[in-house]
């Protein structure tokens, strides 16, 4: 593939990104890496994507991680053929030292003489995916599954390929199919458990881990799943209660319904999710994110005719049906493949207008890390996207702060509130700036941000200067 492609495949990945499927954006960066090993940045933001999903996945260890270690050493003391009594050591040892390019060679090599060794499968597959090469794990353990087609531990690992990859109905089928001969396994309820959080049926995600620490009270990681997956759906919670309350009093402030649509959506309430989207697109029909989210609400709950009549909608207000990936959807429908025509319309089913905010996602990271030029760079490209987005303003802004630049600051401050008269945290940032050489200026912007929604530690910094000026 040229640069071309690698860039669209990209783009790709960060609409997900900023949809929140952080899973098959991580898919989508790893193919990227794959084509382009030196595309910009891909090292740094293939991290910053599989932080964020274990963030909203709950920080989970799946069974391939937690018991790597175990699993290899099992494993490699399987795998022997003649004249092969170092291989298993080496490759285990290889494989814990993180060599994991070392010790693929050596794999591959023995698949020349025992290409249907269990051990070497298992072990291959494994290998693989540590590389973040999932499309070749996942040929590995088909190839597996072929051969051990009952095969439970297999099948298990199979599951988790496909639910890195975002492929959540093959997952689901692997693992159930697995739980037949180790029905009630700790393991398997903690897969599925996982799964459903990655759909966002955290409800049905907290009976499986419940389960799974019941089954065994000894493991951690169910208890640890139950406690990351009650914060997330607290936050959400509070959240949807907060936003319906505003969308209640403004419900014709359409970005505030999306918002509230998205936040049900990843709460797995889909019911009022879907009935609020579809009211906001009763009075905006081109909002391309509320057909993308209702699209992925009927592909999740496996209505597929829906989906795809969402997924087309958002095609054609995005003019985008003389695609090839549209002409590829439309050949694949027409011959049965529905599941395969639904990946080649995603591929154009993308909310454009998200690649900004998905910019600042990514350059947040960099400043977090002081990184002010890399931060620098994503936060004007997404000025240069959207140039009605406050976000990008604002956060050039502080880059450029930190960067010593407090004029250009200043301008793009004044032109974050000109978009959003009541950005809070833009006149408090108004304040600080000009605190030691407009101080008359500062006061009224920190008395601005102070009849705002400002976050509770600024508010103290506010009222602790104002209490030293003598300012009422």
């Amino acid at each position: 593939m040229n640069s071309k492609e690698s860039e669209e495949i990209f783009d790709r990945g960060i609409n997900y990104f900023r949809a929140g499927f952080y899973s098959s954006a991580l898919n989508e960066f790893y193919q990227v890496k794959k084509i382009s090993p030196d595309y910009p940045n891909i090292d740094y933001i293939i991290e910053a994507a599989t932080k964020k999903n274990e963030e909203v996945a709950g920080q989970i260890s799946n069974f391939i991680e937690e018991n790597f270690d175990k699993e290899i050493q099992e494993l490699s003391e399987e795998l022997n053929y003649e004249n092969s009594s170092h291989l298993g050591p080496r490759v285990q040892s290889l494989l814990k030292q993180g060599k994991f390019n070392e010790a693929l060679k050596e794999l591959k090599v023995a698949e020349s003489i025992i290409p249907d060794s269990r051990p070497l499968l298992m072990l291959l597959g494994n290998t693989y995916r540590r590389l973040g090469m999932l499309d070749d794990a996942e040929q590995v353990l088909k190839r597996a599954r072929v051969i051990y087609p009952e095969d439970s531990e297999l099948l298990n690992n199979l599951g988790n390929i496909y639910m890195a990859k975002g492929m959540y109905i093959d997952a689901e089928e692997a693992y159930r199919t697995a739980m037949r001969s180790m029905h009630e396994d700790p393991r398997m309820l903690n897969n599925l458990g996982v799964l459903r959080m990655q759909t966002n049926n955290l409800d049905d995600a907290e009976n499986l881990f419940r389960k799974a620490a019941k089954l065994r009270p000894q493991w951690k990681t169910p208890r640890k799943n139950l406690e990351h997956l009650a914060k997330r759906m607290e936050i959400l919670e509070k959240n949807i209660e907060e936003i319906r309350e505003e969308y209640r009093q403004h419900p014709n402030y359409l970005d505030i319904g999306l918002n509230l649509g998205k936040n049900l959506f990843f709460r797995g309430f889909y019911s009022e999710a879907k009935s609020v989207f579809r009211t906001i697109l009763k009075k905006n029909q081109k909002l391309l994110a509320a057909w993308f989210y209702l699209a992925s609400i009927y592909e999740i709950n496996h209505n597929y005719d829906d989906a795809i009549d969402c997924y087309v909608e958002l095609v054609r207000i995005a003019e985008k049906t003389n695609t090839s990936e549209y002409k590829n959807y439309e050949n694949l429908k027409e011959q049965g493949f529905v599941e395969e025509a639904i990946a080649e319309l995603k591929k154009v089913a993308v909310v454009e207008l998200d690649i900004a905010s998905s910019r600042i996602n990514i350059g947040i990271k960099y400043f977090e890390d002081c990184l002010w030029v890399d931060a620098l760079r994503h936060f004007e490209e997404a000025m240069r996207i959207n140039n009605s987005y406050p976000d990008a303003y604002y956060w050039t802004a502080l880059t450029l702060i930190q960067m010593k630049k407090s004029t250009k600051a200043k301008e793009l401050l004044l032109k974050a509130i000109e978009l959003n008269p009541n950005y809070a945290d833009a006149y408090f940032q108004l304040g600080l700036l000009l605190k030691s050489r407009a101080k008359k200026q500062s006061i009224e912007y920190f008395k601005k941000a102070l009849t705002l929604n400002l976050r509770p530690s600024f508010v103290k910094i506010v009222e602790q200067f104002l209490k030293e000026e003598k300012v009422s």
